[in-house]
Order: structure tokens, then sequence, then C-alpha cells
């Protein structure tokens, strides 16, 4: 709550009171203090954030790339299953090529078909296909 009226303060006297009351709040307006007064300082500091700014989009990015591979696994796992609940040893090498295969969509595309096939030619006609 002492946060939020810090951020939202509008006079020096209230955040002045606010720094009295939190050891934290106190920190941070001595250092906005001082970064205000000196423009070198002041300058490190807003580097400083966009540093931290871009690590966290770097580290956002890395999740969402992560999340992404694991269900395209998932789903590759999901059609290998598949082939080899009904194809058996047959279905190996089309496993092997559903493994390979990096994007969500095409493996989507694949998983929302794949259960239709009663054929290991069917079931390879339609993985050949999602491909090109």
């Amino acid at each position: 709550m002492e946060w939020m009226e810090f951020l939202d303060a509008k006079s020096k006297g209230v955040i002045e009171m606010l720094a009295e009351k939190n050891k934290d709040i106190k920190k941070a307006y001595d250092l906005l203090q001082i970064i205000s007064k000196d423009e070198k300082a002041r300058m490190l500091y807003d580097a400083r954030e966009a540093e931290l700014r871009d690590q966290l989009t770097r580290i956002k990015s890395a999740e969402n790339k992560g999340r992404a591979e694991g269900k395209a696994e998932g789903k590759a796992e999901t059609i290998c299953q598949y082939l080899e609940a009904n194809f058996g040893i047959e279905s190996q090498a089309l496993q092997e090529a559903v493994r390979t295969i990096a994007d969500l969509d095409t493996l989507s595309r694949i998983t929302s078909r794949i259960f239709k096939v009663s054929h290991l030619d069917e079931a390879t006609a339609l993985i050949q296909v999602s491909l090109k």
C-alpha cells in the first residue's frame, strides 16, 4: 500500500513522509535523489533498467519457445504411439520421420487426422502431404 502511495505521490512532502515510515521506500527515494542530480548516474541507471528489461524479454521468449517445443514433442509422441499400436514394427520408419518434424502446426494437422486412418499407407500419405 505504501509503495502505491509512493509511486502515485505528487508532492515531495508525501514522499518524504513515506520514506520515514518505510526503510525500503527511503532507500528507493535516496537512490532517486542521487540519480536525478547526476546525469551520468541517471544514464547508467537507465542503461541497467533497459538491460534488465531485455533480459526479461529474452527469458520470456525462451520460455515460450520451450513450451512450443514441448507441445511439438508431445504431439509427435502421440502420433508415434498411435502408429506403433496400430501398425507395429512396420511403422518404425514412419515414426522416425514424424520425430524429425518440429513444426507444431504440422504436427497438429497430422494429429487431428491420424486417428481416422486404418492402413499404414494412409498414414504415410497423410504425413507426406502434411510435410508439403
